[in-house]
């Protein structure tokens, strides 16, 4: 590894919840092993996440995949009854009449039944209508027909009005800086969001969006925008390390996002996903902010490996959201849609289960900022490779080596100091670690508390560049 944050070959990350020793086997109902993807391959535009990685780099998901036939709706499955059933008295569909011989067998047949999943939305009807009328006696005993009239109240055809702050002001005002981005490489295709950052088509996404081929230059950028219309892009720059790239798409007269910040965020914040989803482009999803500071560790079709400082969040997140907006009540963006963690069983693959991850905006603008001015984006160093402390009692980041002529080694840290927090964040693994240099700049200053023996120290340390 390259940015000095890593361990080494011989090192393995340790999942939460075990002894300091990698798993021998997958734990069901659990992440998959280091965001692993299940077998069969992945969806274009999506990346698998779990919480701390367990060793290994998992095989890198597969693209060029489109995603699956959206279900039609509308219809009932073939040979289903309406929802009303048959008529009381009308024979079962398919069977024999009462005192009729029953059907021979057909040939050809295994005896076994096939079983076809068939998507569908029933709509429950509510009744016949029509005109009412009651027959009455009259005293004298004569019948007469007599009609009624059945009472109603107003009606309202306009919709009301969004209130100020709702999800639905706030979608309004989104949506128009929310694009869907569909890359081919050769012969491999895959598709996700952007956002938009100037009003001449500079876009932000996430660099596994655009290496949907592995790597390989893209063939064609295509760009959809929410009023329908299209235009080809070229890349700006990318950054495997923070999974972030930029690109121009060839169109003026765009809305940029707001921007916000990501520093200053809560737990329990309301937010607002919008993407392309399996490709339904202008979705909207709404949730909650679950956690802050989430070390996340992906890996992307080019084999890449990122590790993010995520804003975790149960707001629907599915394959195509990947380089989407994640914005608070307000409109302004806070994260990029990244990454979403699985329950894989075989060789299915699940969407959204609540864990969604998403780049914060400062670490995301500052490395957009350099990509779209052509410079090389730079990560913060903190020059040391790390891996679990092996005490379970006291975790941390356990320094392997140190960089000569790094930020640690100009601070005083020695080799097999445990590094516990980095200003007030605590740190318990070494995922943890290099997702909190990361959220820093070059150049930033924080404290480093870590101990040696019995010995707790801190040490001022300004951080350098990878």
């Amino acid at each position: 590894m390259t940015n000095g944050e890593y361990p080494g070959n011989d090192d393995w990350r340790q999942v939460p919840g075990t002894q300091n020793q990698p798993p021998s086997q997958p734990q069901t109902g659990g992440f998959p092993a280091y965001g692993a993807a299940p077998t069969g391959g992945v969806g274009p535009g999506e990346r698998y996440a779990g919480p701390t990685p367990t060793g290994q780099f998992p095989t890198a998901p597969q693209t060029g995949q489109f995603p699956p036939t959206a279900p039609q709706t509308g219809q009932f499955p073939a040979g289903a009854q309406p929802p009303w059933g048959p008529p009381p008295d009308s024979p079962t569909p398919g069977a024999t009449p009462p005192g009729a011989p029953a059907p021979a067998p057909k040939s050809g047949g295994t005896g076994k039944k096939a079983i076809v999943a068939v998507a569908a939305v029933a709509l429950l009807a509510g009744g016949a209508g029509g005109a009412a009328g009651a027959w009455l006696a009259n005293g004298s005993g004569n019948s007469s027909s007599q009609s009624t009239t059945v009472a109603s109240g107003p009606t309202m055809t306009e919709q009301p009005a969004a209130e100020p702050g709702s999800v639905q002001e706030t979608a309004a005002k989104v949506l128009p800086s929310v694009v869907s981005i569909t890359v081919v490489v050769g012969n491999k295709s895959g598709s996700g969001s952007g956002v938009i950052l100037s009003d001449n088509g500079v876009i932000l996404t996430n660099n596994h969006v655009i290496s949907a081929g592995g790597g390989s230059p893209a063939s064609q950028i295509l760009v959809s925008f929410n009023d329908g219309s299209r235009a080809t892009a070229k890349v700006l720059g990318t950054d495997p390390t923070s999974d972030i790239a930029v690109i121009q798409a060839d169109k003026t007269g765009l809305t940029p996002i707001t921007i916000g910040k990501s520093n200053n965020l809560s737990v329990g914040q309301e937010v607002i996903a919008v993407g392309s989803p399996l490709g339904l482009e202008g979705t909207v999803t709404t949730g909650i902010i679950s956690s802050l500071n989430r070390p996340v560790s992906t890996s992307g079709a080019d084999g890449e490996e990122s590790v993010m400082d995520a804003i975790q969040t149960d707001a629907a997140i599915n394959p195509g959201n990947s380089g989407g907006a994640l914005v608070n009540s307000a409109g302004a963006l806070i994260g990029i849609n990244s990454a979403i963690a699985t329950i894989s069983g075989g060789a299915e693959q699940s969407g959204s289960i609540g864990l969604g991850f998403a780049i914060p905006v400062d670490q995301a603008m500052r490395i957009a900022n350099q990509l779209r001015s052509g410079g090389t984006a730079e990560q913060a160093s903190l020059g040391v490779t790390v891996r679990p402390s092996t005490d379970v009692t006291r975790p941390g980041a356990q320094v392997v080596t140190v960089v000569p002529g790094g930020a640690a080694r100009k601070a005083g840290i020695p080799e097999g100091a445990v590094i516990t927090q980095v200003d007030d964040r605590k740190i318990s693994a070494s995922d943890a670690l290099v997702a909190a240099i990361r959220s820093y700049a070059p150049g930033d200053t924080v404290k480093i508390t870590y101990y040696v023996g019995s010995q707790t120290k801190t040490a001022q340390v300004t951080l350098g560049a990878s």
